[in-house]
Protein backbone atom coordinates (compact mmCIF):
# COMPACT_ATOMS: atom_id res chain seq x y z
CA UNK A 1 0.00 0.00 0.00
CA UNK A 2 1.55 3.33 -0.82
CA UNK A 3 1.50 6.41 1.45
CA UNK A 4 -1.64 7.59 0.03
CA UNK A 5 -3.77 4.65 0.88
CA UNK A 6 -3.78 3.25 -2.49
CA UNK A 7 -3.07 -0.36 -3.38
CA UNK A 8 -0.03 -1.33 -4.64
CA UNK A 9 -0.29 -2.90 -8.09
CA UNK A 10 0.45 -6.28 -8.08
CA UNK A 11 1.49 -6.74 -11.72
CA UNK A 12 1.68 -2.75 -13.31
CA UNK A 13 3.56 -4.05 -16.63
CA UNK A 14 0.90 -7.07 -17.88
CA UNK A 15 1.73 -7.07 -21.48
CA UNK A 16 -0.72 -5.34 -23.55
CA UNK A 17 -1.42 -4.99 -27.42
CA UNK A 18 -3.53 -1.19 -27.00
CA UNK A 19 -5.99 -2.23 -25.07
CA UNK A 20 -6.00 -6.03 -25.41
CA UNK A 21 -4.19 -8.27 -22.39
CA UNK A 22 -1.54 -10.45 -24.51
CA UNK A 23 -2.18 -12.92 -21.54
CA UNK A 24 -5.29 -15.17 -20.49
CA UNK A 25 -6.92 -14.75 -17.30
CA UNK A 26 -6.05 -17.74 -16.20
CA UNK A 27 -2.32 -16.60 -16.65
CA UNK A 28 -3.33 -13.61 -14.54
CA UNK A 29 -4.87 -15.65 -12.07
CA UNK A 30 -1.65 -17.94 -11.98
CA UNK A 31 0.67 -14.40 -11.60
CA UNK A 32 -1.38 -13.74 -8.44
CA UNK A 33 -0.97 -17.22 -7.18
CA UNK A 34 2.33 -17.30 -7.39
CA UNK A 35 4.43 -17.45 -3.67
CA UNK A 36 6.82 -15.00 -2.98
CA UNK A 37 10.57 -15.40 -3.62
CA UNK A 38 13.52 -13.53 -2.20
CA UNK A 39 16.68 -12.52 -4.14
CA UNK A 40 19.84 -11.10 -2.73
CA UNK A 41 21.28 -9.88 -6.15
CA UNK A 42 21.00 -6.37 -4.73
CA UNK A 43 22.17 -6.77 -0.89
CA UNK A 44 24.58 -4.62 0.60
CA UNK A 45 25.73 -4.19 3.95
CA UNK A 46 26.40 -0.53 4.84
CA UNK A 47 26.54 1.93 8.00
CA UNK A 48 23.76 1.39 10.53
CA UNK A 49 22.55 -1.58 8.40
CA UNK A 50 25.18 -4.46 9.00
CA UNK A 51 24.78 -7.84 10.81
CA UNK A 52 27.94 -8.29 12.41
CA UNK A 53 26.68 -8.43 15.94
CA UNK A 54 23.71 -10.11 15.24
CA UNK A 55 23.13 -13.77 16.99
CA UNK A 56 22.28 -17.17 15.64
CA UNK A 57 19.02 -16.93 17.37
CA UNK A 58 18.85 -13.67 15.23
CA UNK A 59 19.73 -15.58 11.45
CA UNK A 60 17.38 -17.92 12.68
CA UNK A 61 14.67 -15.73 12.89
CA UNK A 62 15.56 -14.46 9.63
CA UNK A 63 15.57 -17.72 7.74
CA UNK A 64 12.47 -18.67 9.35
CA UNK A 65 10.55 -15.51 8.55
CA UNK A 66 11.86 -15.36 4.89
CA UNK A 67 10.07 -19.32 5.17
CA UNK A 68 6.85 -17.76 6.23
CA UNK A 69 6.75 -15.38 3.71
CA UNK A 70 7.55 -17.81 0.88
CA UNK A 71 4.53 -19.54 1.47
CA UNK A 72 2.49 -16.47 0.63
CA UNK A 73 1.56 -14.80 -2.33
CA UNK A 74 2.18 -11.21 -2.51
CA UNK A 75 -1.55 -10.35 -2.95
CA UNK A 76 -1.80 -12.20 0.39
CA UNK A 77 0.85 -9.70 1.81
CA UNK A 78 0.38 -6.68 0.26
CA UNK A 79 -3.45 -6.67 0.50
CA UNK A 80 -4.96 -9.43 2.09
CA UNK A 81 -2.75 -8.81 5.56
CA UNK A 82 -2.03 -4.91 4.87
CA UNK A 83 -1.45 -3.58 8.77
CA UNK A 84 -0.66 -6.85 10.41
CA UNK A 85 1.08 -6.33 13.56
CA UNK A 86 3.06 -9.32 13.21
CA UNK A 87 4.69 -8.65 9.49
CA UNK A 88 4.71 -4.76 9.74
CA UNK A 89 4.50 -4.40 5.90
CA UNK A 90 4.55 -1.14 4.50
CA UNK A 91 6.58 1.06 2.45
CA UNK A 92 9.16 3.17 3.85
CA UNK A 93 8.21 6.51 4.99
CA UNK A 94 11.40 8.82 3.74
CA UNK A 95 10.24 11.21 5.91
CA UNK A 96 10.46 9.66 9.32
CA UNK A 97 12.48 10.93 11.85
CA UNK A 98 15.73 10.77 12.17
CA UNK A 99 16.14 8.24 9.15
CA UNK A 100 19.89 7.59 8.37
CA UNK A 101 19.33 7.14 5.08
CA UNK A 102 17.20 7.88 2.16
CA UNK A 103 16.25 6.56 -0.99
CA UNK A 104 18.89 8.23 -3.42
CA UNK A 105 21.63 6.54 -0.93
CA UNK A 106 20.64 2.99 -1.93
CA UNK A 107 23.04 4.11 -4.99
CA UNK A 108 23.92 0.17 -6.31
CA UNK A 109 20.54 -0.42 -7.23
CA UNK A 110 19.83 -0.21 -11.02
CA UNK A 111 19.23 3.60 -12.18
CA UNK A 112 15.69 2.41 -13.22
CA UNK A 113 14.80 0.90 -10.41
CA UNK A 114 16.18 4.07 -7.87
CA UNK A 115 14.71 6.72 -10.10
CA UNK A 116 10.88 5.12 -9.85
CA UNK A 117 9.76 5.02 -6.61
CA UNK A 118 5.99 4.69 -7.63
CA UNK A 119 6.51 1.55 -9.15
CA UNK A 120 8.94 0.36 -7.28
CA UNK A 121 8.51 1.59 -3.62
CA UNK A 122 11.05 0.01 -1.14
CA UNK A 123 9.33 -1.60 1.50
CA UNK A 124 10.10 -3.57 4.82
CA UNK A 125 8.74 -6.55 6.31
CA UNK A 126 9.09 -7.40 10.28
CA UNK A 127 11.94 -10.56 11.14
CA UNK A 128 10.05 -11.23 14.56
CA UNK A 129 8.63 -8.97 16.81
CA UNK A 130 11.24 -6.47 18.32
CA UNK A 131 14.35 -7.75 16.16
CA UNK A 132 14.42 -5.62 12.95
CA UNK A 133 13.23 -5.43 9.58
CA UNK A 134 14.06 -6.94 6.04
CA UNK A 135 14.31 -3.97 3.41
CA UNK A 136 13.82 -4.16 -0.67
CA UNK A 137 11.21 -3.92 -3.25
CA UNK A 138 9.50 -6.35 -5.67
CA UNK A 139 10.10 -6.74 -9.15
CA UNK A 140 7.98 -5.96 -12.12
CA UNK A 141 6.35 -9.62 -12.02
CA UNK A 142 5.88 -8.97 -8.57
CA UNK A 143 6.46 -12.06 -7.08
CA UNK A 144 10.11 -12.00 -6.56
CA UNK A 145 11.20 -9.41 -3.67
CA UNK A 146 14.62 -8.26 -3.79
CA UNK A 147 16.30 -7.55 -0.14
CA UNK A 148 18.32 -4.91 -0.15
CA UNK A 149 19.09 -4.02 3.61
CA UNK A 150 18.93 -6.34 6.76
CA UNK A 151 18.06 -3.73 9.70
CA UNK A 152 18.53 -6.00 12.59
CA UNK A 153 18.21 -2.29 15.07
CA UNK A 154 15.73 -0.94 13.02
CA UNK A 155 17.32 2.21 12.16
CA UNK A 156 15.35 2.69 8.57
CA UNK A 157 12.47 4.02 10.90
CA UNK A 158 13.65 5.19 14.06
CA UNK A 159 10.96 4.33 16.99
CA UNK A 160 10.34 6.62 20.05
CA UNK A 161 10.64 3.27 22.27
CA UNK A 162 14.14 4.38 21.41
CA UNK A 163 14.51 8.29 21.59
CA UNK A 164 14.73 8.18 17.61
CA UNK A 165 18.52 7.04 18.73
CA UNK A 166 19.83 5.51 15.92
CA UNK A 167 21.96 2.17 16.98
CA UNK A 168 25.21 1.34 16.19
CA UNK A 169 26.39 -2.29 14.13
CA UNK A 170 28.94 -4.28 12.89
CA UNK A 171 30.26 -5.53 9.10
CA UNK A 172 29.36 -9.40 9.41
CA UNK A 173 32.36 -10.74 7.70
CA UNK A 174 32.65 -14.99 6.13
CA UNK A 175 34.56 -17.12 7.27
CA UNK A 176 37.33 -16.49 4.69
CA UNK A 177 37.25 -12.52 4.91
CA UNK A 178 38.19 -12.43 8.14
CA UNK A 179 40.66 -14.70 8.09
CA UNK A 180 42.17 -12.14 5.28
CA UNK A 181 41.55 -9.44 7.82
CA UNK A 182 43.84 -11.31 10.32
CA UNK A 183 46.34 -12.24 8.30
CA UNK A 184 46.85 -8.51 7.43
CA UNK A 185 47.06 -7.43 10.77
CA UNK A 186 49.67 -10.10 11.32
CA UNK A 187 51.40 -8.97 7.94
CA UNK A 188 51.48 -5.40 9.57
CA UNK A 189 52.53 -6.22 13.13
CA UNK A 190 55.50 -7.95 11.14
CA UNK A 191 56.30 -5.47 9.04
CA UNK A 192 57.32 -2.94 12.03
CA UNK A 193 59.30 -5.67 13.85
CA UNK A 194 62.93 -4.30 13.07
CA UNK A 195 64.76 -7.58 13.67
CA UNK A 196 65.10 -8.43 10.08
CA UNK A 197 66.49 -12.09 10.80
CA UNK A 198 63.58 -13.03 12.50
CA UNK A 199 61.83 -16.15 11.10
CA UNK A 200 58.16 -14.68 10.87
CA UNK A 201 59.50 -12.23 8.54
CA UNK A 202 60.17 -15.26 5.54
CA UNK A 203 57.06 -17.54 7.41
CA UNK A 204 54.59 -14.94 6.77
Amino acid sequence: MEKNGKLLNLNPDSPKYGNKSLVTREQENELKRRKITFSFSYFKQIPNFQVGACSKGWHIGLLERLGALGKMSPQEVLEENKGSEALRCHPIDWGAKNIPIQRKDLEWLPKEILDNEAEFPIMQFSITKGTGRIVGYFDRDSSIFHIVLLDPEHNIQPSKKTNYQIQPTTKGLSQYDELLNKLERIKKIISDCSDKECKLHSHI
